[in-house]
Protein backbone atom coordinates (compact mmCIF):
# COMPACT_ATOMS: atom_id res chain seq x y z
CA UNK A 1 0.00 0.00 0.00
CA UNK A 2 1.08 3.55 -0.88
CA UNK A 3 1.58 5.87 2.13
CA UNK A 4 0.06 9.01 1.38
CA UNK A 5 2.69 11.97 2.01
CA UNK A 6 1.82 14.62 4.38
CA UNK A 7 -0.45 17.98 2.27
CA UNK A 8 2.47 20.60 3.56
CA UNK A 9 5.50 18.49 2.37
CA UNK A 10 3.68 17.79 -0.51
CA UNK A 11 2.29 21.26 -1.54
CA UNK A 12 6.13 22.58 -0.34
CA UNK A 13 7.76 20.65 -2.93
CA UNK A 14 4.82 21.51 -5.79
CA UNK A 15 5.67 24.72 -5.30
CA UNK A 16 9.08 24.72 -5.25
CA UNK A 17 8.58 22.92 -8.84
CA UNK A 18 6.54 24.80 -10.03
CA UNK A 19 8.64 27.81 -9.42
CA UNK A 20 11.82 25.66 -10.81
CA UNK A 21 9.78 25.25 -13.75
CA UNK A 22 8.95 28.78 -14.95
CA UNK A 23 12.16 29.84 -14.41
CA UNK A 24 14.27 27.68 -16.38
CA UNK A 25 10.87 28.78 -18.99
CA UNK A 26 11.17 32.31 -18.39
CA UNK A 27 15.22 32.11 -18.61
CA UNK A 28 14.91 30.34 -21.94
CA UNK A 29 12.87 32.77 -23.90
CA UNK A 30 14.97 36.10 -22.77
CA UNK A 31 17.78 35.57 -24.82
CA UNK A 32 16.30 37.83 -27.70
CA UNK A 33 14.34 40.52 -25.91
CA UNK A 34 15.08 43.41 -27.12
CA UNK A 35 17.85 41.90 -30.14
CA UNK A 36 14.66 40.30 -31.53
CA UNK A 37 13.75 43.00 -34.53
CA UNK A 38 17.37 43.70 -34.70
CA UNK A 39 18.34 40.40 -35.95
CA UNK A 40 15.31 40.40 -38.54
CA UNK A 41 16.26 44.00 -39.33
CA UNK A 42 20.44 42.89 -39.80
CA UNK A 43 18.71 39.69 -42.11
CA UNK A 44 17.23 42.14 -44.39
CA UNK A 45 13.26 42.49 -43.37
CA UNK A 46 11.71 46.51 -43.39
CA UNK A 47 9.99 47.49 -40.19
CA UNK A 48 6.43 46.07 -42.21
CA UNK A 49 7.87 42.66 -42.57
CA UNK A 50 9.43 42.64 -38.95
CA UNK A 51 5.70 43.84 -37.14
CA UNK A 52 3.80 41.50 -39.89
CA UNK A 53 6.33 38.12 -38.41
CA UNK A 54 5.12 39.24 -34.94
CA UNK A 55 1.54 39.81 -36.00
CA UNK A 56 1.60 36.30 -37.17
CA UNK A 57 2.52 35.03 -33.91
CA UNK A 58 -0.44 37.05 -31.92
CA UNK A 59 -2.96 35.06 -34.81
CA UNK A 60 -1.03 31.60 -34.52
CA UNK A 61 -1.34 32.13 -30.19
CA UNK A 62 -5.38 33.01 -30.77
CA UNK A 63 -5.77 30.07 -33.42
CA UNK A 64 -3.55 27.38 -31.46
CA UNK A 65 -5.37 28.20 -27.62
CA UNK A 66 -8.10 25.66 -28.23
CA UNK A 67 -6.57 23.18 -30.33
CA UNK A 68 -3.00 22.75 -28.18
CA UNK A 69 -5.29 22.39 -25.28
CA UNK A 70 -7.20 19.66 -26.53
CA UNK A 71 -4.21 18.12 -27.23
CA UNK A 72 -2.85 18.72 -23.81
CA UNK A 73 -5.70 16.75 -22.28
CA UNK A 74 -4.73 13.83 -24.43
CA UNK A 75 -1.28 13.99 -24.31
CA UNK A 76 -1.18 14.99 -20.29
CA UNK A 77 0.40 18.37 -18.81
CA UNK A 78 4.10 17.16 -19.07
CA UNK A 79 3.90 15.54 -22.31
CA UNK A 80 2.49 18.96 -23.68
CA UNK A 81 5.38 21.07 -22.37
CA UNK A 82 8.07 18.70 -23.34
CA UNK A 83 6.63 18.85 -26.71
CA UNK A 84 5.79 22.51 -26.93
CA UNK A 85 10.02 23.11 -25.65
CA UNK A 86 11.13 21.08 -28.43
CA UNK A 87 8.68 23.01 -31.14
CA UNK A 88 10.16 26.12 -29.45
CA UNK A 89 13.71 24.31 -29.93
CA UNK A 90 12.97 23.59 -33.92
CA UNK A 91 11.56 27.26 -33.95
CA UNK A 92 15.04 28.75 -33.26
CA UNK A 93 17.22 26.88 -34.93
CA UNK A 94 15.28 27.53 -38.34
CA UNK A 95 15.36 31.17 -37.22
CA UNK A 96 19.25 30.81 -36.84
CA UNK A 97 19.44 29.44 -40.14
CA UNK A 98 16.84 32.04 -42.19
CA UNK A 99 17.51 34.45 -44.13
CA UNK A 100 13.96 34.70 -45.77
CA UNK A 101 10.86 36.79 -45.20
CA UNK A 102 8.67 33.36 -45.78
CA UNK A 103 10.98 31.85 -43.77
CA UNK A 104 10.70 33.59 -40.41
CA UNK A 105 6.79 33.23 -40.92
CA UNK A 106 6.98 29.58 -40.90
CA UNK A 107 9.54 29.92 -37.96
CA UNK A 108 7.41 32.34 -35.82
CA UNK A 109 4.17 30.01 -36.45
CA UNK A 110 6.19 27.31 -34.96
CA UNK A 111 7.27 28.95 -32.03
CA UNK A 112 3.79 30.35 -31.51
CA UNK A 113 2.56 26.84 -31.49
CA UNK A 114 5.40 25.88 -29.18
CA UNK A 115 4.36 28.57 -27.02
CA UNK A 116 0.73 27.43 -26.48
CA UNK A 117 1.91 23.72 -25.51
CA UNK A 118 4.10 25.39 -23.11
CA UNK A 119 2.59 28.27 -21.29
CA UNK A 120 -0.26 26.81 -20.51
CA UNK A 121 0.76 23.23 -19.18
CA UNK A 122 2.80 24.74 -16.44
CA UNK A 123 0.20 26.78 -14.88
CA UNK A 124 -2.41 23.41 -15.74
CA UNK A 125 -0.28 21.28 -14.34
CA UNK A 126 0.71 23.18 -10.97
CA UNK A 127 -2.97 24.34 -10.43
CA UNK A 128 -3.96 20.76 -10.72
CA UNK A 129 -1.08 19.28 -8.81
CA UNK A 130 -1.62 21.87 -5.86
CA UNK A 131 -5.43 21.69 -5.58
CA UNK A 132 -5.02 17.63 -5.23
CA UNK A 133 -2.31 17.67 -2.34
CA UNK A 134 -4.62 20.12 -0.64
CA UNK A 135 -4.10 23.31 -1.02
CA UNK A 136 -6.80 25.76 -0.06
CA UNK A 137 -5.74 29.18 -0.45
CA UNK A 138 -5.89 31.68 -2.79
CA UNK A 139 -3.22 31.51 -5.69
CA UNK A 140 -2.78 34.82 -6.32
CA UNK A 141 0.51 35.31 -3.90
CA UNK A 142 1.92 32.22 -6.32
CA UNK A 143 1.08 34.09 -9.62
CA UNK A 144 2.28 37.12 -8.58
CA UNK A 145 5.64 35.41 -6.95
CA UNK A 146 5.98 33.61 -11.26
CA UNK A 147 5.33 37.10 -12.98
CA UNK A 148 8.21 38.51 -10.28
CA UNK A 149 10.59 35.21 -10.53
CA UNK A 150 9.48 35.42 -14.61
CA UNK A 151 10.29 39.09 -14.99
CA UNK A 152 13.66 38.41 -13.35
CA UNK A 153 14.29 35.42 -16.19
CA UNK A 154 14.27 37.42 -18.54
CA UNK A 155 16.12 40.19 -17.80
CA UNK A 156 18.99 38.07 -16.69
CA UNK A 157 18.99 36.52 -20.25
CA UNK A 158 18.42 39.59 -22.04
CA UNK A 159 21.81 40.72 -20.70
CA UNK A 160 23.30 38.11 -21.62
CA UNK A 161 21.85 37.82 -24.94
CA UNK A 162 22.51 41.50 -26.20
CA UNK A 163 25.95 40.74 -25.20
CA UNK A 164 26.32 37.45 -27.22
CA UNK A 165 24.14 39.26 -29.95
CA UNK A 166 27.44 42.17 -30.07
CA UNK A 167 29.82 39.37 -31.21
CA UNK A 168 27.08 37.74 -33.56
CA UNK A 169 23.44 38.95 -33.78
CA UNK A 170 22.72 34.98 -34.30
CA UNK A 171 23.76 33.40 -31.79
CA UNK A 172 20.90 34.40 -28.95
CA UNK A 173 19.39 32.31 -31.03
CA UNK A 174 21.60 29.06 -30.45
CA UNK A 175 21.41 30.06 -26.72
CA UNK A 176 17.51 30.17 -26.37
CA UNK A 177 17.43 26.95 -28.24
CA UNK A 178 19.69 25.72 -25.67
CA UNK A 179 18.00 27.27 -22.91
CA UNK A 180 14.74 25.37 -24.28
CA UNK A 181 16.43 21.83 -24.27
CA UNK A 182 17.08 22.68 -20.72
CA UNK A 183 13.86 23.78 -19.78
CA UNK A 184 11.90 21.06 -21.52
CA UNK A 185 14.12 18.20 -19.78
CA UNK A 186 14.03 19.64 -16.75
CA UNK A 187 10.04 19.68 -16.91
CA UNK A 188 10.10 16.27 -17.83
CA UNK A 189 11.95 15.62 -14.75
CA UNK A 190 9.75 17.56 -12.35
CA UNK A 191 6.12 17.78 -13.60
CA UNK A 192 4.96 14.44 -12.00
CA UNK A 193 2.13 14.06 -9.52
CA UNK A 194 0.03 15.15 -12.80
CA UNK A 195 -3.81 14.40 -12.54
CA UNK A 196 -5.17 11.33 -14.72
CA UNK A 197 -6.90 13.09 -17.27
CA UNK A 198 -10.70 11.70 -18.07
CA UNK A 199 -11.35 14.12 -20.82
CA UNK A 200 -10.93 13.50 -24.68
CA UNK A 201 -11.48 15.24 -27.48
CA UNK A 202 -11.33 14.31 -31.00
CA UNK A 203 -9.15 15.81 -33.75
CA UNK A 204 -12.08 16.20 -36.10
CA UNK A 205 -14.04 18.07 -33.57
CA UNK A 206 -11.17 20.46 -33.50
CA UNK A 207 -12.38 23.13 -35.78
CA UNK A 208 -15.76 23.09 -34.34
CA UNK A 209 -14.46 23.78 -30.84
CA UNK A 210 -12.46 26.74 -32.14
CA UNK A 211 -15.67 28.03 -33.44
CA UNK A 212 -17.70 27.32 -30.86
CA UNK A 213 -14.81 29.09 -28.24
CA UNK A 214 -14.96 32.06 -30.16
CA UNK A 215 -18.78 32.39 -30.92
CA UNK A 216 -19.49 31.96 -27.21
CA UNK A 217 -16.98 34.51 -26.16
CA UNK A 218 -18.34 36.90 -28.14
CA UNK A 219 -22.80 35.96 -27.12
CA UNK A 220 -21.22 35.92 -23.59
CA UNK A 221 -18.90 39.75 -23.62
CA UNK A 222 -21.53 41.38 -26.02
CA UNK A 223 -23.97 40.69 -22.98
CA UNK A 224 -21.75 41.82 -20.87
CA UNK A 225 -21.28 46.21 -20.92
CA UNK A 226 -18.05 46.21 -18.43
CA UNK A 227 -16.41 43.02 -20.17
CA UNK A 228 -17.02 44.62 -23.44
CA UNK A 229 -15.69 48.51 -22.62
CA UNK A 230 -12.43 46.79 -20.97
CA UNK A 231 -11.95 44.87 -23.87
CA UNK A 232 -12.47 47.43 -26.36
CA UNK A 233 -9.88 49.59 -24.45
CA UNK A 234 -7.43 46.80 -24.12
CA UNK A 235 -7.89 46.16 -27.88
CA UNK A 236 -7.03 50.32 -28.83
CA UNK A 237 -3.79 50.27 -26.15
CA UNK A 238 -2.29 46.74 -27.30
CA UNK A 239 -2.92 48.04 -31.11
CA UNK A 240 -0.98 51.30 -30.27
CA UNK A 241 1.80 49.96 -27.89
CA UNK A 242 2.56 46.36 -29.57
CA UNK A 243 4.60 48.27 -33.02
CA UNK A 244 6.34 50.06 -30.08
CA UNK A 245 7.61 46.77 -28.42
CA UNK A 246 8.72 46.04 -31.50
CA UNK A 247 10.62 49.29 -32.52
CA UNK A 248 12.45 50.55 -29.75
CA UNK A 249 15.19 48.22 -30.30
CA UNK A 250 15.75 49.27 -33.39
CA UNK A 251 15.65 52.65 -32.86
CA UNK A 252 17.68 52.63 -30.25
CA UNK A 253 19.94 50.61 -31.96
CA UNK A 254 20.49 52.95 -34.58
CA UNK A 255 20.52 55.97 -33.07
CA UNK A 256 22.69 55.40 -29.98
CA UNK A 257 25.31 53.47 -32.23
CA UNK A 258 27.10 52.15 -29.23
CA UNK A 259 26.44 48.22 -30.14
CA UNK A 260 23.97 45.88 -29.08
CA UNK A 261 24.84 45.21 -25.51
CA UNK A 262 23.08 48.58 -25.01
CA UNK A 263 19.87 47.25 -25.85
CA UNK A 264 20.08 44.67 -23.19
CA UNK A 265 20.77 47.31 -20.84
CA UNK A 266 17.62 49.29 -21.78
CA UNK A 267 15.29 46.59 -21.33
CA UNK A 268 16.15 45.71 -17.92
CA UNK A 269 15.47 49.51 -17.02
CA UNK A 270 12.53 49.53 -18.90
CA UNK A 271 11.33 46.12 -16.85
CA UNK A 272 12.26 47.92 -13.62
CA UNK A 273 10.24 50.64 -14.51
CA UNK A 274 7.31 48.48 -15.16
CA UNK A 275 8.35 46.19 -11.57
CA UNK A 276 8.03 50.16 -9.87
CA UNK A 277 4.99 50.73 -11.18
CA UNK A 278 3.49 47.54 -10.27
CA UNK A 279 4.65 47.89 -6.72
CA UNK A 280 3.63 51.45 -6.22
CA UNK A 281 0.03 50.52 -7.45
CA UNK A 282 -0.08 47.52 -5.44
CA UNK A 283 0.62 50.02 -1.97
CA UNK A 284 -2.01 52.29 -2.90
CA UNK A 285 -5.37 51.38 -1.86
CA UNK A 286 -8.16 52.17 -4.49
CA UNK A 287 -12.07 52.38 -4.04
CA UNK A 288 -13.81 50.40 -6.46
CA UNK A 289 -15.72 53.24 -7.68
CA UNK A 290 -12.55 55.23 -8.18
CA UNK A 291 -10.55 52.89 -10.65
CA UNK A 292 -11.87 54.21 -13.78
CA UNK A 293 -10.78 57.46 -13.18
CA UNK A 294 -6.97 56.19 -12.11
CA UNK A 295 -7.12 53.87 -14.95
CA UNK A 296 -7.60 56.70 -17.63
CA UNK A 297 -5.44 59.13 -15.99
CA UNK A 298 -2.59 56.87 -16.17
CA UNK A 299 -3.37 56.06 -19.47
CA UNK A 300 -3.43 59.48 -20.10
CA UNK A 301 -0.10 59.82 -19.00
CA UNK A 302 1.39 56.80 -20.74
CA UNK A 303 -0.08 57.47 -23.77
CA UNK A 304 1.24 61.56 -23.58
CA UNK A 305 4.61 60.03 -22.83
CA UNK A 306 5.03 57.98 -25.89
CA UNK A 307 4.12 60.74 -28.08
CA UNK A 308 6.71 62.59 -26.20
CA UNK A 309 9.34 59.86 -27.09
CA UNK A 310 8.26 60.06 -30.62
CA UNK A 311 8.92 64.10 -30.60
CA UNK A 312 12.09 64.04 -29.24
CA UNK A 313 13.19 60.61 -31.36
CA UNK A 314 16.35 62.79 -32.68
CA UNK A 315 17.82 63.29 -28.97
CA UNK A 316 17.88 59.69 -27.92
CA UNK A 317 18.08 60.31 -24.09
CA UNK A 318 15.22 62.28 -23.69
CA UNK A 319 13.27 59.91 -26.01
CA UNK A 320 14.68 57.38 -23.48
CA UNK A 321 13.69 59.23 -20.37
CA UNK A 322 10.27 59.34 -21.64
CA UNK A 323 9.09 55.63 -22.48
CA UNK A 324 11.16 55.32 -18.69
CA UNK A 325 7.96 56.38 -17.61
CA UNK A 326 5.71 55.58 -19.55
CA UNK A 327 6.31 52.34 -18.62
CA UNK A 328 6.01 53.89 -14.60
CA UNK A 329 2.68 54.23 -15.32
CA UNK A 330 2.19 51.03 -18.01
CA UNK A 331 2.99 48.75 -14.45
CA UNK A 332 1.36 50.56 -12.48
CA UNK A 333 -2.28 50.60 -14.34
CA UNK A 334 -1.67 46.85 -15.58
CA UNK A 335 -2.72 45.14 -12.24
CA UNK A 336 -5.81 47.29 -12.14
CA UNK A 337 -6.79 46.42 -15.44
CA UNK A 338 -6.46 42.90 -15.15
CA UNK A 339 -8.11 42.97 -11.21
CA UNK A 340 -11.37 44.76 -13.05
CA UNK A 341 -11.55 42.49 -15.60
CA UNK A 342 -11.49 39.31 -13.57
CA UNK A 343 -13.95 40.79 -11.19
CA UNK A 344 -16.15 41.00 -13.89
CA UNK A 345 -15.91 36.97 -14.64
CA UNK A 346 -17.66 34.12 -12.44
CA UNK A 347 -16.29 30.31 -13.04
CA UNK A 348 -19.23 29.82 -15.05
CA UNK A 349 -18.13 32.34 -17.75
CA UNK A 350 -14.79 32.24 -17.74
CA UNK A 351 -13.62 30.45 -20.12
CA UNK A 352 -15.47 32.23 -22.76
CA UNK A 353 -14.88 36.08 -21.93
CA UNK A 354 -11.24 34.94 -21.83
CA UNK A 355 -11.54 34.42 -25.33
CA UNK A 356 -13.56 36.96 -25.99
CA UNK A 357 -10.66 39.65 -24.54
CA UNK A 358 -8.16 37.26 -26.37
CA UNK A 359 -10.16 38.35 -29.29
CA UNK A 360 -10.50 41.73 -29.16
CA UNK A 361 -6.02 41.79 -28.08
CA UNK A 362 -4.90 39.66 -30.50
CA UNK A 363 -6.67 41.14 -33.35
CA UNK A 364 -6.22 45.09 -32.10
CA UNK A 365 -2.04 43.99 -31.79
CA UNK A 366 -2.17 42.00 -35.37
CA UNK A 367 -3.86 45.00 -37.18
CA UNK A 368 -1.75 47.45 -34.77
CA UNK A 369 1.49 46.26 -36.01
CA UNK A 370 0.67 45.55 -39.68
CA UNK A 371 -0.72 49.46 -39.83
CA UNK A 372 2.34 51.00 -37.46
CA UNK A 373 4.90 48.69 -39.43
CA UNK A 374 3.66 50.95 -42.72
CA UNK A 375 3.98 54.29 -41.02
CA UNK A 376 6.92 53.75 -40.00
CA UNK A 377 8.66 52.41 -43.42
CA UNK A 378 7.50 55.81 -44.47
CA UNK A 379 7.39 58.16 -41.76
CA UNK A 380 9.82 56.68 -39.27
CA UNK A 381 9.76 55.41 -35.78
CA UNK A 382 9.57 58.25 -34.19
CA UNK A 383 6.61 59.79 -35.95
CA UNK A 384 4.59 55.61 -35.52
CA UNK A 385 5.10 56.36 -31.99
CA UNK A 386 3.54 59.53 -32.10
CA UNK A 387 0.46 58.38 -33.61
CA UNK A 388 0.26 55.22 -31.25
CA UNK A 389 0.34 58.25 -28.13
CA UNK A 390 -2.92 59.50 -29.67
CA UNK A 391 -4.48 56.02 -30.51
CA UNK A 392 -4.12 54.59 -26.80
CA UNK A 393 -5.67 57.69 -25.31
CA UNK A 394 -8.53 56.88 -27.24
CA UNK A 395 -9.12 53.82 -24.42
CA UNK A 396 -9.33 56.94 -21.85
CA UNK A 397 -12.72 57.72 -22.50
CA UNK A 398 -13.60 53.52 -23.07
CA UNK A 399 -12.72 53.52 -19.38
CA UNK A 400 -14.19 56.72 -18.06
CA UNK A 401 -17.88 55.29 -19.87
CA UNK A 402 -17.52 51.95 -18.32
CA UNK A 403 -17.33 53.96 -14.94
CA UNK A 404 -20.40 55.71 -16.08
CA UNK A 405 -22.69 52.81 -16.65
CA UNK A 406 -21.33 50.94 -13.38
CA UNK A 407 -22.39 53.95 -11.21
CA UNK A 408 -25.93 53.75 -13.29
CA UNK A 409 -26.03 50.32 -11.70
CA UNK A 410 -24.91 50.67 -8.68
CA UNK A 411 -27.64 53.29 -8.40
CA UNK A 412 -30.26 51.36 -9.54
CA UNK A 413 -29.37 48.46 -7.03
CA UNK A 414 -29.44 51.20 -4.21
CA UNK A 415 -32.76 52.25 -5.16
CA UNK A 416 -34.32 48.65 -5.46
CA UNK A 417 -33.12 48.05 -1.93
Amino acid sequence: MEIARPHAPTIRDIIRRYYTVWGMYSFAGGFLFGVYPIFLHSRGLNQFQINSVLATYFLVLFLTDVPTGAFADLLGRRKSFVLGAFLRVSAFLLYFVAHHYYVFIIAESIDGIGTTFGNGAIDAWGVDALDDAGYDGLKDRLFSRISQLSTIGFMGSAMIGAYVADVNIAWPWILGAGGYVIAGTVGAFLMHDERVRTTTVRVADIPRRIAENVGGGIREGLGAHTVLMLSIANAITVAAWAPYWVSWPVMFNESLAVGVWIIGWIYCGLSLARLIGAEVSARLAVDESQRPARVSMLIIAASAMLFLAGLFGGRPGVSLAMLFIMNLFTGAMMPLVQSWFNEQLESGNRATLLSFNSTFQTMGGAVGLLVAGRIADTAGIPFEWQIAGLISVCAAPVYWATRRRESEAVALVGTAK
